[in-house]
């Protein structure tokens, strides 16, 4: 049985999103014949004092975690310094892991901020094994997406160098949608290349149907209701959504419903941009996975917003999350980044630009025409299961990691 190695700062029973999409790839992997171990960090993501065992069996994937000081992940030092800390420590841990059976492939993500510059202490470590990185976010583009100044943008050069050279020592750079393959590709590492996407964390068998009383609590009044559901942070913006919320409100009330239920740093700002005039918009608390599912089939069409500066270095996880419930999307975002792509070549949803006119005018037209609107979404959750689904995205993964440690044993 061959030996996979993930590393990633985050991991079960931890529930951001990330942690749980590598808790899901440890368990399928393992479902398809490898003998899964992991090296994680101690620490919860959003409850820094919550501490977890130094080792876990979890359904036969052995998790060993390193300690991590509190440092928050907010501060760009502290983080920093948290993805100096777990890089060392993972090293250590690994080198020790290794010395009876060494591993055949390692997964390592992309948090802590520059983790892929482990792969150069692996390469030593592990000169046979298959080495790839799987981006979720993309460093330090991600620090000067946020607008880093003084000592943290003046690092940001070397930083690229650091990145260049932790690459180069890579069999494979996997990616999660074009844009960010292209930003990968100008490091010119010479590293294979290949688009794996993370998959929803709820999957209904068949497209979500609204609970009835949930969707009286989301939309008291409306015909049409649109749905943000996740994190308002520094990649997303509510302005666009608001604006055509307005627009919707002048031509029919509150026909056209928009609920936002989420959280995170520029969740204040969202608050009080919204107005008591904007009767066909509310603010609902952030709902935990028992009941995402419900909430998520509540809404006809989702959210999902992306700045400028942001396309390729993250793509947000609502879009998979929307689809795999069967509801198409309204994004507002640049026009070359993953989400618009998709949307264009799936035809699973509406692109928000500077006039919103045409987009309000469509929405009152779906909320005429539910006929049409089931088919777009049957469409959007037809679109998941064949491309994006848990089951689809880990074959591909098994088959990857298989062929790229067939190659390493070639070469060797």
């Amino acid at each position: 049985m061959p030996r996979l190695l993930l590393a990633y700062h985050f991991f079960h029973p931890d529930d951001v999103v990330s942690a749980r999409i590598f808790s899901d790839l440890a368990v399928e992997q393992q479902r398809r014949g490898w003998e899964v171990s992991v090296v994680t960090s101690n620490r919860s993501c959003f409850d820094r004092a919550r501490v977890f065992p130094a080792f876990e069996d979890w359904n036969g994937v052995q998790i060993h975690r390193v300690f991590r000081p509190p440092w928050t992940q907010s501060r760009p030092l502290q983080r920093l310094a948290n993805s100096g800390w777990m890089t060392a420590a993972w090293l250590a841990k690994i080198a020790a892991l290794s010395r009876s059976t060494p591993f055949d492939a390692v997964i390592v993500g992309s948090d802590p901020a520059f983790s892929p510059a482990l792969a150069r202490g692996l390469r030593r470590l592990l000169p046979r094994a298959a080495l790839v990185h799987w981006c979720f976010d993309l460093y330090p583009e991600a620090i000067a997406a946020e607008g880093a100044t003084g000592v943290v943008a003046a690092l940001v050069p070397l930083a690229r160098g650091l990145m260049r050279w932790g690459y180069g020592a890579y069999d494979a750079l996997v990616d999660i949608g074009p844009r960010m393959q292209e930003r990968l590709r100008a490091y010119g590492t010479g590293a294979a290349q290949q688009t794996l996407v993370p998959w929803a964390l709820a999957e209904p068998p068949s497209a979500q149907a609204a609970d009835p009383g949930v969707r009286a609590e989301l939309y008291p009044r409306a015909k049409l209701g649109l749905l943000y559901s996740g994190t308002m942070g520094r990649a997303h913006d509510h302005r666009a959504f608001l604006a055509l919320a307005r627009a919707c409100r002048a031509r029919s009330g509150d026909d056209v419903g928009f609920c936002f239920a989420s959280r995170g740093n520029r969740q204040d700002e969202l608050a009080a941009a919204v107005t008591p005039e904007d009767t066909n918009v509310r603010l609902v608390p952030f709902a935990d996975e028992a009941a995402l599912r419900a909430r998520l089939g509540a809404a006809d069409i989702h959210l999902v917003s992306l700045q400028p500066q942001w396309a390729g270095v993250v793509v947000p996880s609502k879009f998979f999350g929307s689809l795999a419930v069967g509801r198409p999307l309204l994004y507002a975002g640049p026009a070359d980044s993953e989400i618009a792509r998709w949307i264009g070549q799936y035809d699973v949803g509406l692109t928000l630009g500077d006039d919103v006119g045409p987009v309000a005018d469509r929405l009152h037209a779906l909320a005429r025409q539910p006929e049409d609107l089931a088919r777009w979404q049957a469409n959007a959750f037809a679109v998941y299961r064949r491309e994006f689904s848990k089951e689809v995205v880990n074959d591909r993964w098994d088959e990857a990691l298989r062929a790229l440690v067939r190659q390493r044993a070639g070469g060797a």
